[in-house]
Parts: C-alpha cells; sequence; structure tokens
C-alpha cells in the first residue's frame, strides 16, 4: 500500500508545516502590536510632557498674577537704601504750649535751646526743622531762619523801644503798646519765649509771595510745622497776619489744624472741648 503510505506521510507533513507556521505568525502579530502600543504609550507621554511645559512656560510668562519672587533671591545692592528717619514724637502738653496776651507762658515751660543757622531754637524741634531745611534746598528752595527763641527780658526792653517810637509819632501810651502787643508782645506773652515759632526770610522779596512761602504752604506740615499767625485769625491769635512765622505743633496736630483751617488757639480750645 505505497499510494496510501505516501498520501499519509504527505498529510502527515503538511500538518506540523501549516501549525508552525500559525505560530510563528501569531508570535509576529502579537510583537507588533506590542511595539505599536509601546510607541503610541510613549507618544502619547512626550505630547503630554511637550503640553506641560508649554502651559508652564506660558503660566510664568502671561499670569499677571503670579507672585513677586521672594526679597532675598533679588540681586543685593552694594549700597543699601537707607531707611527715612523718622522725626521724634512728643506730647501735647509741650507740642501745644500757648504764649500769647491772654496766656502768659506757665512758669513750668524751660525750653531747652540750641542753635540752628546763628539763631537758638527749642532743641525738641530741631530734628524737624533740619530736616524741612534739606528737604525744601532738595527742592531748590532756600529756607533761611532769622529769628526763633528770644528771652523775656530782650522782648520786654524791645517790646519799649517800640511803644516809644510810636510815642514821638503822638501815639498815647495805650494805644502804643496796643498797637505793638498785636504785631510784637511782650515778655512771657509771646511766641519767642517758646523757641518754637521760627521766623523765616526771603532776603528783599516780599515774604508773602516768595517761594520759601509757597514751599511752606504746601509742605510745613509733613514736619509738624503751621502758620502762626495766619490771615483772617487774628481775632483768635490777638496778632497781625505773619506770613513768615511757623509753629511747631507735631505732625498729627499739623494736619488736623490744615483739615480744621484753625489756628493754635482755636484748636487748643477744639481739643479742650471735644475733651469734656
Amino acid at each position: 500500500m505505497p499510494g496510501k503510505e505516501e498520501g499519509c506521510a504527505v498529510l502527515g507533513g503538511r500538518r506540523p508545516e501549516k501549525i508552525v507556521k500559525s505560530k510563528v505568525n501569531w508570535k509576529k502579530r502579537d510583537q507588533v502590536n506590542r511595539l505599536k502600543i509601546g510607541m503610541i504609550v510613549l507618544l502619547v507621554a512626550i505630547c503630554i510632557s511637550v503640553a506641560a511645559g508649554a502651559v508652564l512656560a506660558w503660566i510664568e510668562i502671561a499670569d499677571p498674577f503670579a507672585e513677586e519672587p521672594p526679597a532675598s533671591s533679588a540681586p543685593v545692592s552694594s549700597a543699601p537704601e537707607e531707611e527715612e528717619e523718622e522725626l521724634p514724637v512728643y506730647d501735647n502738653s509741650f507740642n501745644l504750649v500757648l504764649a500769647n496776651a491772654e496766656t502768659p507762658l506757665p512758669d513750668s515751660f524751660q525750653p531747652v535751646l540750641a542753635e540752628f543757622q546763628g539763631v537758638q531754637v527749642e532743641e525738641r524741634i530741631l530734628p524737624a526743622l533740619e530736616k524741612m531745611v534739606e528737604d525744601a534746598q532738595a527742592d531748590g528752595v532756600q529756607l533761611s531762619v532769622v529769628s526763633c527763641y528770644v528771652s523775656p527780658e530782650e522782648q520786654d526792653a524791645e517790646f519799649e523801644t517800640r511803644v516809644n517810637a510810636l510815642r514821638e509819632k503822638g501815639y498815647t501810651r495805650v494805644r502804643a503798646e496796643d498797637s505793638v502787643q498785636k504785631s510784637f508782645g511782650r515778655g512771657g506773652c509771646n511766641e519767642s519765649q517758646t523757641g518754637m515759632t521760627v521766623e523765616f526770610s526771603s532776603g528783599e522779596e516780599e515774604f508773602s509771595s516768595s517761594a520759601a512761602a509757597r514751599w511752606l504752604s504746601k509742605n510745613s506740615i509733613l514736619y509738624g510745622f503751621v502758620l502762626r499767625f495766619p490771615q483772617g485769625s487774628e481775632d483768635e491769635t490777638g496778632r497781625e497776619y505773619d506770613p513768615a512765622r511757623y509753629r511747631y505743633v507735631g505732625t498729627e496736630n499739623a494736619e488736623k489744624m490744615r483739615q480744621l483751617s484753625m489756628c493754635l488757639e482755636e484748636y487748643a480750645q477744639y481739643l479742650a472741648a471735644q475733651q469734656g
């Protein structure tokens, strides 16, 4: 039965060959599929990474609400900035002390004097006065101090000289004293004995129209100074308008006095009423 055997042999030989080829093809397809999946996963990962980087870059560039880097990360300057010097602060028993014809300077008030621009001033106002003069000069304005503290004895002597000069012009004693009191004042009843009212000068120019007067009118309260004898307050101060005399009252009081448009006498009465 050679034919049968040959047929069987052929049949038997073909079947294993088909099985082997089928396994190999399946493995190849499996490998290819795995490779494709791996490439897809890698491509997706790359895309995600690129997208994330782009988003972060956009945030860094475009986000207007991003926090500023901490100060420690900024480059350190070779010359550190100087902190603005704070002016000394005093209580109102000093700031608002009064001296006028109706309110003599209290005996308890003893000025501590220091020299500035050739005149004597109350030492406690010196830091504010120096700062004000320096800042005015930086703005191109020269503030020249020509008068501040005058002793009671010197004040009285000058008062008598002015009274006598008016009497020589025909004034009565009473009228002459009243006139001098309005423009100068007696010893002990005058701002000059406090050492806290500073008289400025602009040389030959009328002070009220000078650059110094305009600068002081705008900036003096920043240093605790107010115009001591403002226009329109003659009845309250007992003195004529004087654009050149500025009085130290402290920055807080100076700001309030400007807001309320009050002279020192009015402001002292206002505070007394507020305190009951």
